[in-house]
């Protein structure tokens, strides 16, 4: 996958397209990757799970929670007018967490909300939970649905 045509995908925002790669930096965060092979469209929402004050997890509030639920229907509702079909939908998350042991709990609980939004869908749901020091770069082609998972670069 180049890196022309990308298309970066800041926290708490999603983006639909139909060609070029979507791109999103994870850290304490969470893509949603969804592909429609039946019409060559994809999606990736990059979900920030946890916020920080001075280098320190803030609870993680049901307020939290709603407005990364009110996020996936948009997210799901643009998918949808962009031709994608639920029944065709290949969903894969990809969670990085950081190698703290006070952010694994925000982060199961971000992903357990996540698998069960998707639950309904009539394939698997591929989850990977990565805990690493530095952050993660997930692109995801979006005709094609492949994603690769790197080392984020600086740049």
């Amino acid at each position: 996958m180049g890196e022309s045509h990308e298309l970066v995908v800041p926290p708490d925002t999603y983006r639909v397209a139909k060609a070029g790669v979507l791109r999103a930096d994870l850290n304490a965060a969470v893509a949603i990757c969804v592909h429609d092979d039946t019409q060559g469209t994809g999606g990736l929402l990059h979900l920030k799970y946890v916020a920080t004050d001075q280098d320190r997890p803030l609870e993680l509030t049901d307020s939290t929670l709603s407005s990364g639920l009110l996020l996936m229907d948009r997210f799901c509702k643009e998918l949808r007018a962009a031709g994608a079909r639920k029944q065709s939908w290949l969903v894969c998350l990809f969670g990085h967490t950081p190698e703290r042991p006070d952010l694994h709990e925000p982060a199961a609980t971000v992903l357990d909300l996540v698998k069960a939004y998707f639950n309904d869908s009539r394939r698997p749901i591929e989850c990977r939970e990565l805990r690493r020091p530095h952050a993660i770069t997930v692109r995801l082609e979006a005709r094609e649905g492949g994603i690769v998972v790197s080392p984020a670069t600086e740049g």
